[in-house]
């Protein structure tokens, strides 16, 4: 009492009381804004205003909203059939408006639904391919338009039919549209055109041509049908019949053929409109320019602006006596292979890679061969560009220099020398000459997410759509009058831009970088340099491409220049390599939370016992625990077996009472386990994490709750591991990298980006890029392997440490190493087709429980025993 009273002295002293004035205006505000909830309330209910509620009413008025407009909605829909429409187009409509506006669950339920009725059974198809064809799950949309009559796919979803077509099966879906197209007018001018950019990417020239005829003649039959028509068509004119890496007649006698870095390629939405990426061309040019003896030739814009540039050079960076002519090319860095070049054109390669040709996960990398690039300041963390041949591409070119560290590690872990040179945008203040004057103290904000901006600041923007619309040279000089204005009018930035906070600090400005994620990859070494780290790399960028390009203007041989450049950036290479290799730490938490888990294990089964049960662990959330009985008495009622189940979580000492028949039930209570005591790893993810000292046998299966078994549990449990300490199936959501789940984990630690960094490197260093994500939901899991090697302890550490969930944490721990699970004993009914599902799981947001209608919900009740 006596330390109650004093507290209580102690904030009569230091808090603030209220005025009465203050009081006054809280309560006003109050009523205020009970009297506009009551009327939103009368609204919702049709009646009059009344008194406001001292307390929100039951049931809650959001959900008389969300049913109101449903029942609104369902209205639409008899109006529309009462109007004449039909029913399949009143429905696809529907479902295109739900997928628009991200209510993926009710366009799944409502496909499904209809799936289900013998009456509807088509209808549902096409909804079901529709709907799968949107979520990328281009399988499941294959076979469902194949029930369908191809005048009904063609008809009602062609966009999206031959989407997943040329997905699936590109050659399929080239000879299905050459037997279309010789009839223009079965699509519209934009459906044509989307059909388009899918034949364009085959490289079959001759049914381009025709596919792109069709777009021209439904245009201009009618040019008010398609908004963008005229634009997009005028972008595209330029690749049309264009063949892939043509050379170009070599240079007059003597020049140097040499490449300036542009932004476009055949998709107009998917070309750069980023200003930024100009200054990043800019900066390589000032490492041209400086030799103040090349003549230049080309492009008249092109060279008029490179002979300004020439002019701009400040005086103690200019360089004599390397005297050349020099051919300019400009080389679509996206596109490059759609080029003609002469041979041996030499090139700065640097930046972001890349964006996919019309964004289709098609990547035109390598470059054109008859380009010799030099990889500095390079990054690149995408999957379907690092192909094999990618890989041997950047092989023969390196050392690549990369901009990032997180870039460094990945390519060392593929076995690509490479190191860390920064970003070229540090040098870019080579052609920006002393001012005369400094302005005076001002701030400009650019594309600021994080900080407020002040009243009367203008937001600057970088990216805007005019980029797409001006020659490389307008462009350029766009770069050139926007780091001026940066530069002559203020003296502090406020930015997320990677290529405003580089650039502006080159240019002596004071900048706060603020990103959106401060633990993006692509800021691994470049987070928020103090003045010394960015010096260092501006001078070594200066230092090691001043006698490459002397090399190159001089006219040395190819293989020379490669040879002078491994040498100069060898030292930095071992450097990299010693640091990618440095072991990182060893964290006694996790051991010690393995231990704490292996204390709360159940006593073990006796030998005679485990030899004759097939053994299954589930470890339901809170709301899932009522759920139990239809997974437990599915795999009773088709394991041939005994089963027993060790049923997993914080249950504080009292576990839930449920007596399913067939199933030997073990109650494992990990409430004196603790917390994780981080962000992400909640308590349900650290027990996923230490089963194997949780569950005391030597094999068992992991099983969801949101799932029915359909077959023989033995079978799985019997599965032959090869070795592996794991089967998983590969994940069933689009897009299959373990990379990105990692990185994806990763970018959670934006409050702690150092963390983030350690923890990219970590990645690579323990794993090759890349390899298929797989998913967590069914496992059978070798418990007494996984004990031995000490997995829990290892996988505990690194989700305290990076603050990852269970599934990031076995895609660190195991990377590729796992056996092959078949989908069909994980199959997610709203993601894939499987001819015999032998173990249903209901992986999405609608359950079975839902609701919302799912497939197979009927299987589910009877295994539930649901009435």
């Amino acid at each position: 009492m006596p330390r109650l009273a004093k507290l209580r002295r102690v904030a009569a002293q230091r808090l603030p009381i209220a005025t009465k004035d203050q009081v006054r205006t809280i309560e006003e505000v109050t009523t205020t804004w009970r009297e506009a909830y009551e009327r939103l309330l009368a609204a919702v209910d049709n009646r009059a205003v009344r008194k406001p509620p001292k307390s929100v009413p039951r049931p809650d008025p959001a959900v008389r909203v969300r049913r109101r407009a449903e029942e609104a909605a369902g209205s639409s829909v008899l109006v529309d059939l009462r109007h004449g429409r039909s029913l399949t187009e009143v429905s696809v409509e529907a479902v295109r408006e739900m997928l628009a506006k991200r209510r993926v669950a009710d366009a799944q339920a409502l496909a499904a639904s209809c799936e289900a009725h013998q009456e509807t059974r088509e209808l549902g198809r096409l909804l079901t391919a529709i709907v799968a064809s949107n979520e990328s799950h281009h399988g499941l949309a294959v076979h469902a338009f194949g029930d369908l009559p191809s005048s009904t796919r063609i008809a009602h979803a062609p966009v999206q039919y031959f989407a997943s077509l040329f997905a699936t099966d590109p050659a399929r879906g080239a000879a299905e549209v050459g037997g279309l197209a010789s009839d223009p007018t079965l699509f519209p001018a934009a459906t044509w055109f989307e059909i388009l950019k899918r034949v364009f990417l085959t490289g079959d020239i001759e049914l381009t041509s025709r596919v792109h005829a069709n777009v021209v003649a439904q245009h201009d039959a009618n040019p008010r049908a398609w908004k963008n028509g005229s634009t997009e068509l005028a972008w595209i004119d330029r690749w049309i019949g264009a063949g892939r890496n043509r050379t170009a007649p070599p240079p007059a006698a003597g020049r140097v053929s040499f490449g300036l870095v542009d932004y476009i390629q055949p998709g107009r939405a998917r070309a750069s409109q980023n200003i930024g990426d100009q200054v990043q061309t800019l900066a390589s040019l000032g490492h041209v320019v400086r030799h103040q003896d090349l003549r230049f030739h080309g492009d008249a814009d092109v060279v008029d602006f490179v002979e300004r540039m020439q002019a701009r050079v400040r005086p103690e960076l200019r360089l004599e006596g390397t005297a050349a002519e020099v051919e300019l090319f400009t080389v679509d860095r996206d596109s490059s292979t759609y080029q003609e070049f002469p041979e041996n054109t030499w090139l700065l390669e640097f930046g972001w890679h890349m964006h996919a040709l019309f964004g289709l996960d098609v990547y035109d990398f390598p470059l054109h061969p008859n380009l010799n690039p030099i990889f500095v300041s390079f990054h690149c963390s995408k999957r379907a560009l690092l192909s094999p041949q990618a890989i041997d591409y950047l092989k023969a070119h390196g050392p690549i220099g990369c901009r990032d560290w997180t870039t460094v590690d990945l390519l060392l872990s593929l076995d690509v020398p490479a190191f860390f040179s920064g970003c070229l945008t540090t040098t870019v203040d080579t052609v920006f000459p002393p001012l005369d004057h400094k302005p005076s103290p001002a701030t400009v904000y650019v594309d600021v997410a994080r900080s407020p901006v002040p009243p009367g600041h203008e937001n600057v923007r970088q990216s805007y759509g005019e980029v797409k619309k001006r020659t490389f040279a307008e462009n350029m000089q766009d770069a050139v009058d926007l780091l001026e204005r940066y530069r002559t009018g203020y003296t502090d930035v406020v930015t997320t831009r990677l290529h405003c906070y580089l650039p502006t600090t080159s240019l002596g400005l004071k900048v706060a970088f603020e990103p959106k994620n401060n633990a993006d990859v692509r800021f691994n070494g470049l987070f928020r340099l103090d003045t010394q780290h960015f010096d260092a790399i501006r001078v070594k960028m200066r230092d090691r491409l001043r006698p490459v390009l002397e090399a190159v203007f001089a006219g040395a041989p190819r293989d020379e220049v490669y040879a002078l450049w491994r040498k100069l950036v060898a030292p930095e290479v071992a450097e990299a390599r010693a640091r990618h290799e440095r072991p990182a730490p060893v964290d006694p938490a996790g051991a010690r939370l393995a231990a704490a888990a292996r204390a709360l294990a159940p006593s073990a089964p006796a030998p005679a016992e485990t030899a004759g049960a097939v053994d299954v662990v589930l470890t339901p959330t809170v709301a899932e625990r009522a759920r139990l009985t239809g997974v437990l008495a599915s795999a009773a009622a088709h394991t041939s077996r005994p089963v027993r189940a060790w049923v997993v979580g914080r249950f504080g000492g009292a576990p839930p009472t449920l007596d399913v028949p067939g199933v030997e039930l073990h109650w494992v209570d990990t409430t004196g386990l603790g917390s994780p005591g981080t962000v992400r790893a909640g308590e349900r993810a650290l027990d996923r994490a230490a089963l194997s000292e949780l569950v005391p046998v030597d094999r068992a299966v992991l099983l969801p709750v949101d799932a029915v078994v359909t077959s023989d549990l033995a079978e799985l449990a019997a599965l032959d591991l090869g070795g592996s300490l794991v089967a998983a199936r590969t994940a069933s959501a689009a897009g299959t990298s373990g990379f990105g789940v990692l990185y994806g984990a990763t970018r959670q630690l934006d409050d702690a980006p150092d963390t983030a960094y350690e923890f990219y490197r970590r990645i690579h260093q323990r794993h090759v890029f890349d390899f298929d994500a797989y998913d967590t939901g069914v496992l059978v899991l070798d418990l007494d392997a996984l004990r031995t090697r000490g997995a829990a302890g290892q996988m505990l550490a690194t989700m305290r440490a990076y603050r990852i969930d269970d599934r990031a944490a076995l895609h660190w721990y195991l990377g590729p190493d796992r056996a092959e699970l078949d989908a069909a004993w994980a199959y997610v009914p709203t993601r894939e087709w499987v001819a015999e599902p032998r173990l249903w799981h209901w992986a999405d947001s609608t359950k079975p429980w839902s609701e919302n209608y799912s497939t197979g919900k009927e299987l589910w009740r009877s295994s539930a025993d649901v009435r």
